[in-house]
C-alpha cells in the first residue's frame, strides 16, 4: 500500500492520457458531480458558467488529492520478480541444461519456481494496468472572475504480454542449437531456431515482446476563467470561458516483466519531456428556481504535447453534463454524466462516468456529502462510493473528501479496492 501511494504521490512531478477527473473538494465527496453544482474556486475546473452564479464574493481554496487505480498488475508483477525471481529462475535452468539431447537433469528442479512465474504471466496476460492520478489547485474566484492553477495528471502501467511466447525455450550460447525445458517432469529436449523464435519466453523478453509499459502526462494548467449572466424567458443563463496556459510533461519508457514496484517508483525520473501550449474550455449553465442544468467542453481545441522521442499526444475534447437541484435550504442533490468516451493509456481501457449524491449543509460552518458513481464502458472499479465533510469558520475551513471501489485487487496480500482517491482541501470564503 505505502508503494502504491508513493508511486502516486512521486507523479504530481511525472504525470499520462487524460479522463475527467474529480477535483477540488464539493464534488469528490458527491460522486464526482460538479459541472452544474461545483461553486467558486473550484467552478473553473468543472464549468466556467458557474462563475456567474456564485454565493459569495471571493473564495480561495488550495487542495491536494491522490487517486490509483489499480486492476491486475502490482501483486503479479512483485511476485514474478520478489517471490519466483524470474530471471535467476530462467539462468539457474540455462546453467544445469545438458549440452546435447533430450535427458532428464537430476541436479536441480526449478521446477516449482518457474511454474509459479508462469502463473502469473498468464494472469497477467487477461488484462492487468496501474493509474496513479495525482490533482493539486489553487484557485481564487473574485465575483465571475477566477484564476489559479489546476496540476492534473496520470501516470499508467501496464504489463503487455505476449502469450504465443510462453513456452520454455533457450539458445546455447556456448554450445550453439536450441532446448527446451519442461518443468513438470524437469525434462530437458532438443529444438529449433525457428521454434525458438515462435514460442520462447526468452525471446520475447529480450526482444520486448513481453514487457512493463510506462506511460504518463501530466497538465499545470494557469486559466483565466469569466462568465456573464443574462436573464433569458425566466431562467438565469450563464456562458463561461476558460482560456489557459498549459505546461505538459509527458514520459515514456519499458521496464523488465520482472521488474517490482520498488523498479516502477525508481524509473519515474526517466524519460520526461517539458513542452506547452494553451486551452479553451467553455461552459453554460440555465438556472430556474431550485435548479440547474449544465454543460461543459474542455480541451476544445485538442493541444497536444511532446514525449522525448519527439512523439505527441493530442489531448481529446471531454464534454460532461450535469443538473443540481436544491430540495431545501440545507439539503442538495446533484448529478453529472460524461457525454464523451475518454481514453486511457491502459490498453483498451476507456472511461466514461455517471455518478451523484447528496450534499446536507445545515450551517455555514459543516456540511456533509455522499454518493456514488461507476464507469459506464468498463466494469473492473465496479461502483466507486464516495463520502466528504467539511467543517469550521466561513473564513477557515477544512474539507476532506474519498472515494473507494467495491471490487477490489490484491497486493501484498491485502485487499484493496482496484480505485481509490482522497483529497484534502483548505477554503476561506468573504462576502455573501
Amino acid at each position: 500500500m505505502k508503494k502504491l501511494l508513493s508511486i502516486s504521490l512521486l507523479t504530481v512531478l511525472s504525470l499520462s492520457a487524460f479522463e475527467f477527473q474529480p477535483l477540488g473538494f464539493r464534488s469528490i465527496g458527491m460522486g464526482g458531480a460538479g459541472v452544474a453544482n461545483a461553486s467558486g474556486s473550484a467552478a473553473a475546473y468543472y464549468n466556467p458558467a458557474l462563475l456567474g452564479l456564485n454565493r459569495y464574493t471571493t473564495e480561495i481554496s488550495l487542495s491536494l488529492g491522490a487517486g490509483v487505480r489499480e486492476i491486475n498488475l502490482i501483486d503479479h508483477l512483485d511476485k514474478i520478480s520478489n517471490d519466483y525471481k524470474l530471471t535467476d529462475t530462467i539462468d539457474v535452468i540455462k546453467e544445469h541444461a545438458p549440452i546435447s539431447g533430450s535427458n532428464k537433469s537430476d541436479s536441480y528442479r526449478a521446477d516449482l519456481k518457474i511454474q509459479g512465474a508462469l502463473k502469473e504471466i498468464y494472469k497477467l496476460s487477461q488484462g492487468n494496468g496501474l493509474t496513479a492520478e495525482p490533482t493539486v489547485a489553487f484557485s481564487a474566484q473574485i465575483k465571475n472572475f477566477a484564476v489559479g492553477v489546476y496540476a492534473v495528471g496520470e501516470l499508467e502501467a501496464n504489463a503487455v504480454i505476449d502469450r504465443q511466447h510462453l513456452y520454455l525455450i533457450f539458445k546455447d550460447e556456448k554450445n550453439g542449437g536450441y532446448y527446451y525445458y519442461y518443468p513438470k517432469t524437469d525434462t530437458y529436449g532438443a529444438t529449433d531456431e525457428e521454434t525458438y523464435k515462435k514460442y520462447s519466453l526468452e525471446y520475447a523478453l529480450d526482444n520486448n515482446l513481453t514487457y512493463v509499459s510506462v506511460n504518463g502526462i501530466g497538465l499545470a494548467e494557469v486559466p483565466l476563467s469569466f462568465a456573464y449572466t443574462k436573464e433569458i424567458t425566466g431562467a438565469e443563463v450563464s456562458f463561461g470561458m476558460n482560456l489557459k496556459y498549459i505546461q505538459g510533461v509527458t514520459y515514456k519508457n519499458i521496464l523488465n516483466l520482472d521488474s517490482d514496484s520498488d523498479d516502477l517508483e525508481n524509473s519515474l525520473n526517466d524519460n520526461k519531456k517539458l513542452s506547452s501550449n494553451f486551452g479553451v474550455d467553455l461552459g453554460v449553465l440555465i438556472k430556474t428556481d431550485d435548479i440547474r442544468i449544465g454543460l461543459v467542453g474542455k480541451y476544445l481545441n485538442r493541444p497536444k504535447f511532446k514525449y522525448y522521442d519527439g512523439s505527441k499526444v493530442s489531448i481529446q475534447p471531454m464534454v460532461r453534463g450535469g443538473v443540481a437541484v436544491d430540495l431545501t435550504n440545507w439539503l442538495t442533490f446533484a448529478m453529472d454524466i460524461d457525454l464523451t468516451e475518454n481514453s486511457t493509456n491502459i490498453p483498451d481501457y476507456k472511461s466514461q462516468y455517471i455518478g451523484g449524491g447528496f450534499d446536507f449543509h445545515p450551517a455555514s460552518w459543516f456540511s456533509l456529502r455522499a454518493g456514488a458513481m461507476r464507469n459506464m464502458v468498463q466494469d473492473e472499479e465496479g461502483t466507486i462510493l464516495t463520502a466528504g465533510f467539511g467543517f469550521g469558520l466561513k473564513w477557515f475551513q477544512l474539507d476532506v473528501a474519498g472515494e473507494a471501489a467495491t471490487k477490489t485487487s490484491t497486493y501484498d496480500g491485502n485487499k484493496i479496492p482496484r480505485y481509490f482517491k482522497i483529497n484534502v482541501a483548505l477554503l476561506s470564503r468573504w462576502g455573501g
